[in-house]
């Protein structure tokens, strides 16, 4: 009889013993994750935040095209850009061709006033350039001016840009058939080096 209090006795200090242990483990382990937070406890937000790639603007270095003083051929003029990516380089591109040149010897080929409203590029690298009704509405014509606009426009695209193999203009969303009454724009443009002077 005694013998089985002692062992009776002995099996709850054993059990007692084993409860506090694991008292003792699971106070260490929730203490640990209260005091040294591992990064499974992130929160979900930060984990999104943080699994988005940051891109960094780069500087480039690009020729814009504008004319010369007579209005008879294009001259290359060294600029640089800052751009994260394709379409902020296009931005950059023409916002710089608008503002015009820097050499007082050469002519924007682009009316003040006009303004680009949408930009994008397709997959098989055609650029879509949809500008304010002023690009043509304000254009003196003729069709050597056009086509010195024209490729003023596309030559700093298409010869800077590596993803841009022709341009599409529209004017207020919509396609149109001439720039100002002369050359026909209906279909994307390729780089022309043949008034590059």
């Amino acid at each position: 009889m005694g013998l089985r209090l002692v062992s009776k006795r002995q099996s709850r200090l054993w059990l007692l013993l084993l409860v506090a242990i694991g008292l003792g483990f699971a106070a260490a382990f929730f203490l640990g994750k209260l005091f040294f937070p591992t990064t499974e406890s992130v929160s979900p937000s930060s984990r999104v935040r943080n699994s988005i790639p940051v891109r960094e603007a780069i500087t480039r270095k690009i020729h814009l095209y504008f004319a010369n003083q007579k209005g008879n051929y294009l001259q290359a003029e060294e600029r640089k850009i800052v751009a994260e990516d394709t379409i902020s380089a296009m931005e950059a591109i023409v916002t710089a061709l608008m503002e015009g040149p820097d050499d007082p010897k050469l002519v924007s080929t682009i009316p003040p006033g006009s303004r680009l409203l949408h930009i994008f590029v397709t997959d098989d690298g055609t650029a879509y350039l949809d500008f304010s009704s002023e690009l043509s509405r304000l254009h003196p014509g003729g069709v050597t001016a056009e086509r010195l606009t024209l490729y003023a426009i596309v030559n700093s695209l298409v010869l800077n840009l590596e993803q841009v193999e022709r341009v599409q203009l529209l004017f207020e969303g919509q396609p149109a058939s001439t720039l100002c009454g002369h050359l026909d724009i209906r279909q994307a443009k390729t780089a022309n080096l043949l008034i590059v002077r």
